[in-house]
């Protein structure tokens, strides 16, 4: 990091002579820039690292989702078999309350889509 004036007396060279302050001056603006490209380079890298964690996270929950919806995919298709199975034993038992229904249940919906 850049260093502080260490005193408020004209600063001297080893020997003897006064040194110039803009030398010094130059060099600690040389620092501050080195240390600003070093805090830069370091944010950079955090950036980049916060992203990859989000983007790992955001991959980790969509797979969750792809599994859920899967899953309720694959139980709606089981009701629907379960339901077509017990559907079509009324079917067998009952054969002419089944087509009473179906012929009551199409002249609802004839009459509801007349409208």
């Amino acid at each position: 990091m850049a260093r502080a004036a260490s005193s408020s007396s004209t600063p001297r060279s080893s020997n003897g002579n006064v040194k110039d302050p803009a030398k010094d001056l130059d060099a600690e603006i040389a620092a501050l820039r080195e240390d600003i490209s070093a805090i830069t380079a370091t944010l950079g890298d955090i950036a980049r690292y916060r992203t990859s964690e989000a983007k790992s996270e955001m991959q980790r929950a969509g797979r969750k989702v792809i599994a859920k919806g899967e899953e309720a995919v694959e139980t709606a298709q089981q009701n629907f078999e379960y339901a077509e199975d017990e559907i079509k034993t009324m079917i067998r038992e009952k054969p002419i309350a089944s087509v009473l229904v179906a012929a009551g249940v199409g002249y609802v919906l004839s009459k509801i889509l007349r409208v």
